[in-house]
């Protein structure tokens, strides 16, 4: 605990301190920016108000002044030098002078040669009790600042850096030769300027461009002459030699603009390998350099990045000038010693402008350096391949993401679409089970358990039973059958069945249930009992009922034959009950809950079907008198052909191919007693097995749209039936085979059971190739309930 405290302590001292840094640090903006001090500044340009080359160097100043905590106020002067001669300029300077002498003028800022050599030659007195900071001079006036020794008069040189400009040309295309064109001029800085440039290069290669023809003043061209023979140049119009690095001279101010196209005008490969080089700023050479689509590059921050096409080059620019000028005026407000120094040389950098860079196919970005900064440079074009990889990157993500979702909704739908047939399936299973009175169970060491269906079956809420406990719910009399039965299940794997009665009530109401169980071996290799128990209480009922109805019909002959014939029809819906049941003892590990299911229903029909059979056998004499009962609803014919169709497919013999010809789309509503029409199909439909050694029964369905009546057949290809015979086979008790299986009244009964239900029953039949019932009812109106 003490070092938990400690810990946080220390984290307490340094979130206290971080906050404390912070509030100093804000209070110290707000103040600065709250009590900033007035200054009066004289800013005073050589060029026109509205012309290239203001750029944005006054807002910069007044940023680096308020950071300083200086709010400036400017007066603006505009020499425009380039349409006045110097005489003029130092007359308007004069009179702006003037104009200024009463004013609170704290500093006088000029920008360009023109206005400090023009703003020293009017000699006013205002210069020596102001002071004056010069910045962007490129060749002072020594002669002038002598004069000015004593007076507060600084100047920021920004003499044209030749060397590093050819240089940082030269590696923007490090594997072509570059040709520079370089404008000379015959006035004092462009003698000047020249001369730095003949210090840089090699003499042999610079070549001046311009014959006398091209001239537009001999006196010009002389002087030219003059100033070329002084530097050893002579003049060249072409040479062959390839150098990496070539300096043409083109006088551009003194020669015709159709000379000056001629002489720059050449093919395209010389064009490519072409740039101009600006040691000033002529507006008279812009628009040739422009229409020639020559890359430009400068010494001078004027005019770059205002529109002028310049690419980049080596200088000092605006926010340098800018910096350094507020840093010398700081120093004089605050009255420092300044010092001897009446000229420091700017800071320069690499720059590039971006739009002009990006326009010449020559240039590659990857030859730029890492030390150059780039202007106008777009978010798009800076991270060009990082955004192509990137939108790539989630072009593929969202594939992924997308194959993924997609993946995982189908597999949800197949999941979804699994879990509602399981659904369906658990309820068609637990109606099954429930409507067949069944329930399954199992007994593992001595302990027998039961499913849900047991409560619902018995009514007790207990499932799980010792032998011990089950006993006492036990019939005495049976209580001896239990035990070899328990020896048999444990001896053979076979399923055994045992019928006993149980009473699960207070009321001493015993019933009749059937169990059938096998042996089972489970994972762990013990022996186990499995099976099911179904309450049989009504079979055995029905079984008693048809005893005393076979009891009362051996008094008659008549009677007698009816009873065989019905037990035969009785022993049909039983085999199945058997079958199916025999199958979930045997086998109720292997079969799927869907078939189980199937094969419950089946069952439960059976059951239903048996208990109306053996109904009719006591209600049978009632055929002739038109007493029997039918249960007539509208049915899907459908649906209970299908039905029909599943039942007996384990049921035909295995020899035989037993096909289904029926439309399950189709919706075939009928008038009929549902049980009593499974009666006659099940009759037609074991009539076929029994007489049919080889080849196929096919059980169908069709549609007489013309005659809106739909057609059930039964088809095989058995021996057939004569002509002869076709006549008599729906005769009570008529038999083709005397010694034959059944009572020969399975026919007569169907036929009066159809003629009941409004129907009719063909037959088609040819000996050796087979024969075709056809039961046909009329169908029913579209508006009547569908069970």
């Amino acid at each position: 605990m003490t070092f938990v405290n400690f810990k946080y302590k220390y984290i307490f001292i340094v979130v206290c301190l971080l906050v404390t840094f912070l509030c100093g640090y804000n209070f110290k903006r707000w103040y600065i920016t709250n009590n900033r001090t007035h200054k009066y500044i004289s800013l005073i340009y050589s060029f026109s108000e509205n012309g290239i080359g203001n750029g944005n160097f006054e807002e910069l100043l007044k940023q680096e002044f308020r950071e300083q905590g200086i709010e400036p106020i400017f007066n603006n002067f505009y020499l425009d030098c380039n349409n006045s001669c110097q005489k003029v300029g130092i007359e308007n300077m004069s009179n702006y002078l003037e104009t200024i002498k009463n004013k609170p003028i704290d500093l006088i800022l000029t920008v360009g040669d023109q206005s400090v050599n023009s703003l020293l030659s009017t000699k006013h007195r205002l210069l020596s009790s102001i002071p004056v900071v010069a910045c962007n001079v490129h060749f002072p006036d020594e002669k002038l600042i002598k004069e000015y020794e004593t007076r507060k008069i600084y100047f920021l040189r920004d003499t044209p850096d030749f060397k590093r400009n050819i240089e940082f040309i030269k590696s923007l295309q490090p594997h072509k030769s570059i040709e520079v064109i370089y404008n000379i001029d015959l006035t004092p800085p462009g003698r000047q300027s020249f001369d730095l440039l003949t210090h840089i290069v090699d003499r042999k290669n610079v070549r001046f461009l311009s014959p006398q023809s091209a001239f537009t003043n001999e006196f010009e061209y002389k002087e030219m002459r003059q100033m070329i023979e002084y530097y050893s140049l002579m003049p060249a119009v072409a040479n062959n030699k390839k150098e990496d690095l070539m300096i043409s001279l083109c006088p551009f101010q003194y020669i015709k603009n159709s000379s000056l196209l001629s002489i720059l005008d050449r093919s395209k490969s010389d064009q490519e390998k072409r740039v101009f080089l600006l040691d000033k700023f002529d507006l008279a050479v812009l628009p040739t350099v422009k229409t020639l689509n020559i890359p430009s590059f400068s010494c001078l921050h004027r005019g770059f990045g205002e529109g002028a096409n310049i690419v980049g080059g080596y200088m000092a620019t605006e926010e340098i000038s800018a910096r350094a000028a507020v840093n010398l005026a700081i120093q004089l407000f605050n009255k420092e010693k300044i010092g001897i120094v009446k000229i420091r040389d700017l800071e320069k950098e690499y720059v590039l402008d971006w739009t002009c860079f990006s326009a010449y196919n020559d240039y590659d970005i990857k030859n730029v350096s890492s030390n150059v900064r780039i202007i106008n440079y777009s978010f798009h074009d800076r991270y060009r391949k990082e955004l192509y990889f990137l939108i790539g990157l989630f072009i593929l993500a969202f594939i992924v993401i997308s194959t993924i979702l997609l993946r995982i909704y189908r597999h949800s739908l197949i999941e979804h679409k699994n879990l509602n047939i399981l659904q369906e399936a658990h309820k068609r299973l637990t109606l099954s089970t429930d409507g067949g009175q069944i329930s399954l169970w199992n007994m593992h060491r001595g302990e027998i358990e039961f499913d849900d269906h047991f409560i619902r079956l018995t009514g007790l809420k207990q499932r799980r039973f010792t032998q011990t406990d089950l006993l006492k719910y036990v019939h005495p009399d049976d209580l001896q059958l239990l035990d070899p039965y328990n020896e048999t299940l444990y001896k053979s794997p076979s399923i055994q069945i045992l019928r006993i009665r149980f009473c699960f009530n207070d009321k001493n109401d015993y019933h009749w249930y059937e169990l059938r169980c096998r042996s089972l071996t489970d994972a762990q290799g013990e022996t186990m009992l499995a099976g099911i128990m179904q309450n049989i209480q009504e079979v055995v009922e029905r079984e008693h009922q048809l005893i005393l109805a076979k009891e009362i019909a051996e008094k008659a002959e008549l009677k007698q034959s009816f009873l065989n014939n019905m037990s035969h029809e009785i022993r049909t819906p039983l085999n199945a009950i058997v079958g199916f049941t025999n199958l979930l003892v045997e086998s109720a590990d292997e079969i799927d809950q869907d078939e189980k299911k199937s094969m419950l229903e089946i069952i439960n029909h059976n059951n239903e079907l048996l208990l109306k059979l053996i109904n009719d056998v006591l209600e049978i004499s009632h055929l002739d008198s038109g007493n029997m009962d039918f249960d007539i609803k509208v049915w899907d014919v459908t649906k209970i052909i299908k039905e029909i169709y599943f039942q007996y497919q384990s049921l035909i013999q295995p020899s035989l191919q037993f096909h289904l010809e029926l439309d399950e789309t189709m919706l075939l509503p009928v008038n009929i007693d549902r049980s009593r029409f499974i009666q006659v199909i099940s009759n037609l439909l074991n009539n076929a097995n029994k007489f049919t050694q080889s080849g196929y029964i096919t059980l169908g369905c069709k549609i007489d749209q013309t005659r809106n009546e739909v057609c059930i057949y039964v088809k095989d290809s058995g021996k057939g039936i004569d002509d002869k015979e076709l006549m008599m086979i729906f005769n009570r008790f008529y038999k083709s085979d005397e010694f034959g299986q059944g009572s020969g009244l399975g026919l007569p009964i169907c036929k009066v059971i159809i003629e009941k239900l409004s129907g009719r029953i063909e037959v088609y039949s040819e000996v050796g190739k087979g024969s075709c019932f056809a039961v046909i009812f009329s169908i029913a109106n579209k508006g009547n309930d569908k069970n």
